[in-house]
């Protein structure tokens, strides 16, 4: 599969369709205190944005494994980020592109959005 950048907006109905088959990793980069307020989508991994660009290119898989509890996702994975609203996530998505995670796409609603959909 070759690497080439798609730099998709992604919303719910894409975000649910990808997660049931399966064809995504789902990052959210919120600071650790919105994930405590709020939650963490699921199925998503926490990579708080200060860290991305560090664990995406420096930490080796074992240590990545360590810290973030999951495979570190190759260049051709198809990385999805979420934060609070689409501006992180955004942000994120261009910093992977920028360092070879050329199949990166962002939650544009983020989990507001989410929250719209999944009202406590």
């Amino acid at each position: 599969m070759a690497c080439e950048p798609t730099g998709q907006d992604l919303f719910y109905d894409d975000i649910i369709a990808l997660k049931q088959r399966n064809e995504i990793i789902l990052i959210d980069v919120r600071e650790p205190s919105e994930i405590q307020e709020t939650g963490i989508l699921p199925g998503s991994v926490h990579i708080p944005l200060g860290e991305l660009k560090n664990a995406l290119q420096v930490l080796s898989p074992a240590d990545f494994l360590k810290k973030y509890g999951t495979d570190k996702p190759k260049c051709d994975a198809n990385l999805v980020f979420s934060c609070r609203s689409g501006k992180r996530s955004r942000s994120a998505m261009e910093t992977a592109v920028s360092i070879g995670f050329l199949n990166s796409r962002h939650y544009a609603g983020g989990f507001l959005d989410w929250q719209k959909h999944h009202p406590s």
